[in-house]
C-alpha cells in the first residue's frame, strides 16, 4: 500500500472540504451576506528534522581497530488537527524516518514502505465539563518524562495504542487513566479478520500485552505540584510449537511512586520515589526503587546551575542470583534526558545492574535566541560487578555533555552538541568492550523545521 500518496490524498481532501465548508458558512439572509460564527479549525504543520551524528563512542566504548559510525537521519512528519470548538479534537501524524542515502533515487514501484508509520491517530471526545476521552495512537509523557515520555529526541519518537480518560477539577487536580489491551499476529499470519484465539509476542511490537495506568496530578500553587503514579504491565511472550498457538503466561508488573516539582522564584526543585514489584518479564520476582532529587538556582538572568543525583537499583553483575531481581526498570521514559547524552544507559539495552548517577548542569543564555549548556555525570553501578571470582570497584566513569541551541526563525532552530566519556575496567566489563579505546567522543548537529503550513476556522 501506499502510505504516503493515501495521506496526501487525505490532506488534499481535507483541505479542499473545509473551504468547501467554509463558503457554506456564509448565509444568505434577505439577500445580505453574513458569516457565521466559526466552530471548527483545521490545522496542517509539518516538520523535517535532520540531524548528524559523529558516534565515535555512543551508546558502548569502541573496540581498538573498531571505526566510528559517521550518519545522517531524518525525520519527516505531517500533522493534521481538527477541533470542534473543545468537543472534538482529531489529531493524525504519519512519519517517514530514513538515513541518508539508504534510499535509492529511484524508489522502485513495489518499495517497502517500512520506514513510513503512524506516529499518534486519536479522537479526542469531551464527554462532560471534566472528562474526556482519547482514544487511538498517542503519546504517553508524563511530568519530567522520566516514567513515561514521548522520547522525542529519538527519530522516530514513541506512541501507545491506548484508551485514555482523563478528569481536571478547576486546574487543582487531573487525574489520568490509560488502558491498552495489544495482540501481535506476524508470526502467525492472522490478521484483522482471525475468528478464534490470541497471540501475542513483543517481537516487533509493543512491549507489553496489556497496560492499566493511573495518574493523579496535584497542583499546591500555580508553579509547584505532587504527582502519584500507579502502574500494572502484563507482559506474554507467545510462541509457535509445531506449528500451533504455545501460550504463554502473563507476568505482572506493578510500578508506583510519586513526585514533587518545586518552582520558587530562582529556585527550582525535584525530588522522585519509585518502587516496583511484582514479576517482570521473564517471571521472575521483583523488589527494585529508584530515588531522585535535584536542586537549580537561577543565578542570574543568563546563568543557571543545578545539581542532582538518581539513583535506581540493580542484580549484581556476573555471579548467579537466584533470587528476585533488585533491577529497577524506568520503563519508557525518556532516557536521553537524564542519565548522559551519550545513552550507555538504560538507552543500549537494559542497565541491570543499576545506577547512580551524581551530575552537575550549567546553562547560559545570553539572548533570546540562544542558549548554552554544560553537563557532568558522574556514574556508579548500584549492584556489584564480579570479573570472574574478583568484585570490582563500583565506579563506571564520568560523561561531559555541552550542547546549544539557536532559532534561527521562530519555525527552525539549530542545535548541536559534544560529549565525551572516560571509561573505567568496570565499565568495560559490563559492556563487554575490554579492548576500549582510550577516548571516546561523540557529536552531533540537527536543524529542526517545524512550520505551520496551514490553517483555516469554519
Amino acid at each position: 500500500m501506499k502510505y504516503p500518496a493515501i495521506l496526501l490524498s487525505a490532506c488534499m481532501s481535507l483541505i479542499i472540504s473545509t473551504y468547501t465548508n467554509a463558503q457554506e458558512a456564509v448565509i444568505n439572509k434577505g439577500g445580505n451576506e453574513t458569516k457565521a460564527n466559526p466552530v471548527n479549525e483545521f490545522s496542517i504543520s509539518a516538520q523535517i528534522r535532520p540531524r548528524f551524528e559523529y558516534r565515535n563512542g555512543a551508546y558502548r566504548p569502541l573496540q581498538t581497530g573498531e571505526a566510528p559510525a559517521i550518519l545522517t537521519h531524518n525525520r519527516t512528519r505531517l500533522a493534521m488537527d481538527y477541533a470542534n470548538e473543545d468537543k472534538l479534537r482529531l489529531r493524525i501524524s504519519a512519519q517517514n524516518i530514513n538515513v541518508w542515502g539508504q534510499d535509492a533515487q529511484v524508489v522502485p514501484m513495489n518499495a517497502s514502505s517500512g520506514n513510513f508509520s503512524v506516529f499518534e491517530a486519536y479522537g479526542d471526545i469531551k464527554l462532560s465539563n471534566t472528562m474526556r476521552t482519547k482514544i487511538g495512537r498517542q503519546v504517553i509523557a508524563l511530568d519530567d518524562e522520566r516514567i513515561f515520555g514521548g522520547l522525542d529526541w529519538h527519530p522516530a519518537g514513541r506512541s501507545h495504542d491506548a484508551l485514555n480518560i482523563s478528569w481536571k477539577n478547576n486546574k487543582a487536580v487531573e487525574i489520568q487513566s490509560y488502558f491498552a489491551y495489544n495482540q501481535n499476529y506476524k508470526a502467525t499470519g492472522w490478521n484483522v479478520n482471525n475468528p478464534a484465539g490470541q497471540f501475542y509476542t513483543p517481537a516487533d511490537a509493543q512491549p507489553y500485552q496489556h497496560m492499566q495506568l493511573l495518574y493523579g496530578k496535584f497542583n499546591i500553587s500555580g508553579t509547584s505540584y505532587i504527582s502519584v503514579l500507579l502502574n500494572n504491565l502484563g507482559f506474554k511472550k507467545d510462541a509457535i510449537a509445531n506449528g500451533s498457538v504455545a501460550a504463554a503466561k502473563v507476568h505482572n508488573m506493578q510500578t508506583a511512586g510519586a513526585n514533587w516539582f518545586g518552582n520558587y522564584g530562582r529556585w527550582k526543585s525535584q525530588l522522585s520515589a519509585f518502587y516496583q514489584g511484582g514479576k517482570n518479564a521473564d517471571g521472575k520476582d521483583k523488589s527494585a526503587y529508584m530515588l531522585s532529587g535535584s536542586a537549580g538556582y537561577q543565578v542570574s538572568q543568563p546563568v543557571g546551575i543545578t545539581l542532582g543525583a538518581d539513583y535506581l537499583s540493580g542484580d549484581d553483575y556476573g555471579k548467579a542470583n537466584t533470587g528476585e531481581s533488585r533491577y529497577f526498570d524506568p520503563l519508557y521514559g525518556t532516557h536521553h534526558k537524564f542519565y548522559g547524552f551519550m545513552d550507555y544507559y538504560y538507552v543500549a539495552g537494559p542497565n541491570t545492574v543499576g545506577l547512580l548517577d551524581t551530575y552537575m548542569s550549567l546553562s547560559l543564555k545570553p539572548g533570546a535566541k540562544t542558549d548554552f549548556g554544560i553537563a557532568g555525570h558522574l556514574f556508579n553501578a548500584a549492584g556489584s560487578i564480579y570479573n570472574g571470582s574478583d568484585k570490582l570497584s563500583s565506579g563506571l566513569g564520568s560523561e561531559i555533555d555541552l550542547t546549544f541551541n539557536y532559532k534561527v526563525l521562530p519555525m527552525v532552530t539549530i542545535n548541536g552538541g559534544y560529549s565525551t566519556y572516560f571509561h573505567t575496567a568496570t565499565l568495560r566489563t559490563i559492556k563487554t568492550t575490554p579492548n576500549a579505546r582510550g577516548y571516546q567522543d561523540w557529536c552531533w548537529l540537527s536543524v529542526n523545521i517545524n512550520p505551520k503550513i496551514f490553517t483555516a476556522r469554519f
